[in-house]
């Protein structure tokens, strides 16, 4: 990605290319760590538990410094912006509201988290001409939710997380 002209880069692609290098190294080194408490010989019977595993990571960590050399060999022509300061704004518009939605399912249930999570955006959308109304966006959000329930809870028997839901369902048997 260019260098973005409303916008200033947030991050170059030689600090991702370098960044994620690094961090599949380290990935590879704690695998191959891991490995020593199966053993990585090979025993009587054939490999030890850990021989595949720690192979896999060192392979990995090879890999990955190759990479991390070629990145610093080209380290010139990896000048231009990975992302741009308004593309990252608008990633965080959507990913922001999604860890909202994770840590709120534990509590609320899948349900209910859902319909608040499609209402948000429903709410949210600046493309349209003329808004959604209160009613469409609670008759959208809702009924996603109760289809996936019907989908998943009766037709399926999938029990999902209910939260609150399943207490009012437990009153009403």
């Amino acid at each position: 990605m260019s260098r973005n002209l409303d916008s200033s880069a947030l991050v170059g692609t030689r600090w991702v290319e370098a960044g994620l290098a690094l961090f599949t190294a380290l990935v590879g080194a704690v695998v191959m760590y891991g490995s020593h408490a199966g053993g990585i010989g090979w025993g009587d019977a054939g490999p030890e538990p850990g021989y595949f595993p720690f192979y896999i990571g060192l392979l990995l960590s090879a890999a990955s410094l190759a990479n991390l050399m070629l990145a610093i060999a080209r380290w010139r022509s990896l000048a231009e912006a990975f992302v741009s300061r308004g593309a990252f704004r608008q990633v965080l518009a959507v990913f922001l509201p999604i860890v909202v939605y994770v840590a709120c399912m534990p509590f609320t249930g899948i349900y209910l988290a859902s319909a608040g999570f499609i209402a948000w955006f429903m709410w949210r959308d600046r493309q349209r001409e003329k808004p959604y109304g209160f009613l469409t966006i609670a008759a959208v959000s809702c009924g996603a939710a109760l289809a996936s329930y019907l989908v998943f809870a009766l037709w399926f028997k999938v029990p999902l997380q209910a939260g609150p839901l399943a207490m009012l369902g437990g009153l009403l048997k």
